[in-house]
């Protein structure tokens, strides 16, 4: 298993204001109130494509493969919509 050495602890400390065992003893909810509070708002992934990443960063977001939960949501339900008139 790996682990941080000290510097890298202290320096991801230093970044986010809490002390490293605070962090880890995080679960979801309260990782995302921090951001949400750090941030000023809702978390989310653009869907616009900005010109200054292409190429650069991640192939993702260049390549607009990001997906909301709506969306995986609709595509789920119109798969499993055709799968059901296929059987009728």
């Amino acid at each position: 298993m790996y682990s941080l050495n000290l510097i890298t602890k202290r320096n991801i400390e230093h970044c986010v204001s809490l002390a490293f065992s605070d962090i880890i003893a995080m679960d979801f909810d309260d990782e995302h109130r921090l951001l949400k509070m750090a941030n000023g708002g809702e978390i989310y992934f653009s869907t616009e494509r900005d010109p200054r990443k292409i190429d650069r960063g991640s192939p993702f977001l260049a390549r607009k493969r990001f997906r909301t939960m709506e969306e995986v949501d609709k595509k789920l339900t119109g798969i499993c919509n055709a799968d059901v008139k296929r059987s009728l």
